[in-house]
This record gives C-alpha cells, structure tokens and sequence, in this order.
C-alpha cells in the first residue's frame, strides 16, 4: 500500500518542502466548519478559504508539529500530524496546517 500511496503522489502530487526537503504531496483547503474557516477572503479569482489545509505526504517524510511547508510561493506551519500506518508500518503522513504569518487561531 505504501508504494502504491507513493506512486499516487509521484503522478498527482503538488511539488512541496518541508523543512528544506523537496517532496510531492496532496495540499488543500480543509473545508473544516470550524470559525477560522467561515471569514473567506473574495478576490477577482474567486474565494479563498480561510482556516486550516489538509496535508497528505509520502510515508518516508516525517512531519512534525511546527514544522514549515512550502507550496509555491506560501508557507504554512504544521499544526497536528499523524502517521497512518498498516501492519507493514507507515503507509503516509496526514497533517493539518495553517498559513504561516497569518493570526494564529489555535
């Protein structure tokens, strides 16, 4: 499953780093209901959501609370991060994150 996770990633994946090491990940909007998530900022491209980003990355990239993620020209700070793990062991990494600079809502 894990190599399968990463091929996923390899094909569909945004390019990213965390702490300085290049990696392919998923990386959206979190669509939380949560009161950060419900002020959203209206440009002439459309809405931006406000709040959280949902973090999926390859199993050999450990991320940590507070560590930074680039994704083009933004940055954000991991807030929670989790391992999901099959009997084989870690098959990828979830986080959750928040833009970095930006007031800090947790």
């Amino acid at each position: 499953m894990r190599r399968m996770i990463g091929k996923i990633l390899k094909c569909y994946g945004v390019s990213a780093t965390v702490e300085g090491h290049p990696v392919r990940i998923f990386f959206q909007p979190s669509g939380s209901k949560s009161w950060q998530s419900m002020d959203p900022i209206v440009t002439p491209l459309g809405r931006i959501p406000g709040g959280q980003y949902l973090y999926i990355g390859p199993a050999e990239q450990e991320v940590r609370l507070e560590d930074t993620v680039v994704v083009g020209t933004g940055e954000y700070v991991v807030r929670r991060a989790e391992a999901y793990e099959d009997d084989q062991g870690p098959v990828y990494w979830w986080a959750l994150c928040v833009k970095k600079g930006g007031a800090d809502t947790w």
